[in-house]
């Protein structure tokens, strides 16, 4: 049944029954007005709202200030919706996930600080200034439209208040009370105000989208799909997949170097990427060759065979055989684990791994003894690496914790947190492809079920992004692999759901929009889109590419679903992640970058942990990853 909006007492009905309620309109003049003034016969300002129904669930509003005075004012104004029914958990894309409660991180957690409400500015978040509140049977989504500026630049605040959860958007910007403005780090809040002139109007506009959840914990599902059509700015336009390529490949092999071994030994991999050093760039200094997650030696080697096949370019054969023969032979374990980084092989018992390496890492092995079969070459030596990894695996499951996060290389767990043992099911998946044996696929399918029961269906994944502790969104990345996997192997329309689960928590943390930036920042005078791109996490809010990965598995589960709108927010990843990629004439804070070069991190909103940089600005670390998972995109829709 459609939800209906009752004009006379302000309230959005299901069937009769109360469901979102619209309160006083509230404004603020100055700090001392706290949390806003209500709007009254005898206020300074006058107030109309007017909403106007859109589809079933979703409603278009309209919020029209008059100053009545005779006299300018400085102004702030909001709009406040309450839940009439008993909500229980509340979202904040990119920034909150139900009060951010696991991780270490002093990211921000629960709905205030120091008994003041959060508020937090409308480009922290992936659909702007938007929250939503849920139960099993309703949920109350509340955002900006981007319509003209006065209503994009808005902020969003939760409370709850007589055991009602109460939504907010405030105009203009405001954070408060203070700006998560780094890591862990915090600055002065931030205010912004309006001036009315005598008579002077505002109007606001602003999207409702009132729902039953698909999925217990996915009242946002909705609001995603209408964010596909509700938004004006366009994505980047699509790359020139040719030059790119080439480009790609061509950073890619700047990446190859060697690791001098103690005894002064030296293996080649490719290293992880280069730092920024006055006017130029250089190899990041630390001796890091990373098996997967930044480094991605596997995909970048298998990149290089793909190009060989396109090409017949010799030398990048040659090089990835090398690579790979030297990382099997020099970082597997005895006990079977891999190790993440290539000079682990001084110590391959007290070194730890991760994994995300891990599990990644033995994947792509699995996929690129395949690659080199195809082109009638056989190194079962990788085979081999990657199923010592899936015994290791079956033999150590946890019911309690299934795989982990890190462990010392002799088979020891040191920390069984996070999502992140889910990237451990992507080669057993692919290794009872291979043998048939059921041990793999019975432990992959157990695995599954714990992660997305336990985290998943909370709308929680954590842990993948290493450089965190904390809720994220690339731990998303093997629940859909692995649904998509399962559900190819057994036709169970049950791992097909955790996929689409999966896909849906990921894209909550996908652009939809496109924020107001100042003339002379890197976004305006790059032209930059970052409609598709991707924030990183719950303690990390800047915005990167690492939707690149999920192009290829977002295609396969729109084919397998039927749902186009996976293919569309797909090809906004794509485009979205492949900009100010260098064509080798890129000059950017008086470095020019080398072709297929690309600068990680965005800084999207007042978050910044690049010195130098401010919002808007891109950093100038230029990772390997986004190159590999850039060409992985390419090779998977061109091979």
């Amino acid at each position: 049944m459609p939800f209906t909006y009752a004009p006379d007492t302000r309230t959005i009905f299901a069937d009769g029954t109360p469901v979102v309620e619209f309160l006083a309109p509230l404004y603020r003049e100055s700090a001392a007005d706290g949390d806003g003034i209500p709007v009254t016969a005898d206020s300074p300002y006058a107030v109309s709202l007017t909403v106007e129904p859109q589809s079933g669930t979703r409603f278009l509003c309209r919020m029209t200030w008059t100053n009545r005075t005779d006299a300018p004012r400085r102004w702030q104004g909001a709009v406040t919706v309450r839940a009439a029914f008993d909500a229980e958990r509340y979202l904040i894309p990119c920034v909150s996930m139900d009060g951010n409660r696991w991780g270490a991180g002093l990211e921000p957690k629960g709905l205030t600080r120091d008994g003041a409400r959060w508020i937090f500015a409308y480009d922290r978040e992936a659909i702007p200034a938007c929250t939503v509140v849920e139960n099993a049977d309703f949920a109350s989504s509340l955002f900006a439209a981007d319509c003209d500026e006065a209503s994009l630049a808005a902020s969003c605040c939760v409370y709850v208040e007589d055991g009602h959860y109460h939504q907010q958007l405030w105009y203009p910007v405001r954070e408060a009370p203070v700006t998560y403005s780094g890591r862990d780090k915090y600055a002065e809040g931030c205010e912004t105000w309006r001036t009315l002139a005598p008579g002077g109007t505002v109007t606001l506009t602003f999207h409702l989208v009132v729902s039953r959840p698909r999925w217990a914990n996915y009242g946002i599902c909705d609001t995603l799909d209408a964010a596909l059509s509700l938004f004006t700015a366009k994505p980047a336009p699509a790359p020139d997949e040719a030059r790119l390529w080439r480009d790609s490949i061509s950073f890619a092999r700047s990446l190859i170097t060697h690791y001098t071994c103690a005894d002064g030994t030296k293996k080649k991999g490719f290293i992880i990427g280069f730092s920024p050093i006055e006017g130029g760039f250089a190899y990041r200094g630390d001796n890091c060759f990373e098996l997967g997650w930044c480094g991605q030696n596997v995909l970048f080697s298998r990149m290089l065979i793909e190009d060989y096949r396109r090409t017949g370019n010799r030398q990048n054969l040659d090089d990835a055989l090398e690579i790979l023969d030297t990382r099997v032979a020099s970082c597997t374990a005895p006990s079977g684990l891999l190790a993440a980084q290539l000079k682990h092989c001084e110590n391959l018992t007290e070194a730890t791994a991760d994994t995300c390496n891990m599990g990644y890492g033995a994947y792509e092995l699995i996929r690129v003894w395949r690659a080199l079969r195809e082109l009638g070459i056989d190194r079962p030596a990788y085979l081999a690496a990657a199923q010592g990894l899936c015994d290791f695996f079956v033999e150590h499951y946890s019911p309690d914790f299934a795989f982990g996060k890190q462990w010392r290389l002799d088979g020891t767990c040191l920390d069984e947190g996070g999502t992140i043992g889910a990237f451990v099911i992507l080669p057993l998946c692919e290794m009872y492809r291979e043998t048939g044996d059921k041990r793999y696929l019975d432990t992959a399918k157990k695995a599954l079920d714990l992660y997305a029961s336990r985290d998943l269906d909370q709308f929680v994944c954590t842990a993948g992004a290493l450089d965190t502790c904390c809720v994220d969104k690339e731990t998303a990345t093997p629940l859909l692999i692995a649904g998509l996997q399962l559900f190819e192997l057994t036709r169970e329309q049950h791992w097909l759901t955790i996929a689409e689960k999966a896909a849906y928590y990921f894209t909550a943390w996908m652009y939809h929009y496109q924020p107001l930036y100042p003339a002379d920042c890197d976004i305006s005078r790059l032209g930059v889109s970052v409609k598709g791109m991707t924030a990183v996490s719950a303690q990390h809010h800047h915005l990167d590419e690492y939707g690149l990965l999920l192009v290829p598995y977002l295609r396969r589960l729109a084919a397998l679903t039927g749902d186009s709108r996976w293919n569309v927010r797909a090809d906004w990843m794509w485009r979205g992640a492949n900009q100010y990629v260098s064509d080798g004439t890129l000059e950017m804070h008086g470095r020019l970058r080398a072709p297929g070069a690309q600068n990680e991190a965005l800084f999207h909103c007042r978050w910044i942990f690049s010195k130098d940089c401010g919002r808007g600005d891109l950093n100038d670390w230029l990772v390997a990853w986004p190159c590999a998972y850039r060409l992985s995109v390419m090779a998977e829709k061109q091979g």
